[in-house]
């Protein structure tokens, strides 16, 4: 069975966040699902590389544009069966998903499954201010399983995060834990980081203009940092 490390770590928290296991009929599948217009370099670039370091295998790369996914496919019984067996987590639906206690008990595994979870579960926007200026940074994370969201207040508790959760009921129960203001995401980049393409490109613009332009695309900022430097 592979050893857990950092980039181990890293691929539990993706998994957390985007990714679905599958076994039946003698089919062992891993699937890593995101945004294929804003998430594609991620996919691409980073969590290819990082899924083939861990484990020594290669993944399967798919675009989407009809239903605008992008997936990563791992066809492997090995790396299911440590994935199911070894860490817990579940095959089929992620109602009952939490942070493996291997990792929970490391602080190093467990600051590289934070930044897995960050770059994959973790929305990032700006809040508009007083002058109706979309400047107050926001991470919000959504999930089903109780136990996950009791994992997470623990960590950010841990780290000194001041945060909230709500419980939703009806059709989308679950848990909403939303994270407000430059200080919080200060101090998530300190500990933990990100590698999503995506949010670091948000953060960077947001840093350069003093506020967030919403409703544009990863490439379309890509743009504007281009025409800014110049």
């Amino acid at each position: 069975m592979p050893e857990i490390t950092n980039l181990v770590a890293y691929d539990i928290g993706v998994h957390i966040g985007d990714g679905n296991m599958y076994s039946k009929n003698n089919i062992y599948r891993i699937t890593y699902s995101g945004n294929l217009t804003n998430e594609k370099e991620y996919h691409q670039d980073v969590l290819i590389d990082v899924i083939k370091k861990a484990y020594n295998v290669n993944p399967i790369y798919i675009e989407r544009p009809k239903d605008n996914t992008v997936l990563i496919l791992v066809n492997s019984k090995k790396l299911v069966e440590f994935k199911h067996k070894e860490l817990g987590l579940p095959c089929g639906p992620k109602d009952e998903i939490e942070i493996p206690k291997q990792i929970l008990e490391n602080l190093d595994l467990l600051k590289w499954c934070m930044r897995g979870i960050g770059d994959t579960d973790f929305s990032l926007s700006f809040k508009k201010n007083s002058k109706g200026i979309n400047t107050e940074p926001r991470l919000e994370l959504y999930t089903k399983s109780e136990k996950l969201m009791e994992n997470l207040k623990q960590v950010l508790q841990q780290f000194e995060f001041t945060f909230s959760v709500e419980r939703k009921i009806g059709k989308y129960r679950g848990f909403m834990l939303r994270i407000y203001g430059k200080k919080n995401l200060d101090r998530w980049i300190k500990n933990f980081g990100f590698s999503n393409n995506w949010i670091k490109l948000k953060i960077e613009i947001w840093k350069k203009l003093g506020y967030f332009p919403i409703n544009k695309t990863y490439y379309e900022l890509r743009e504007l940092i281009r025409l800014t430097q110049r």
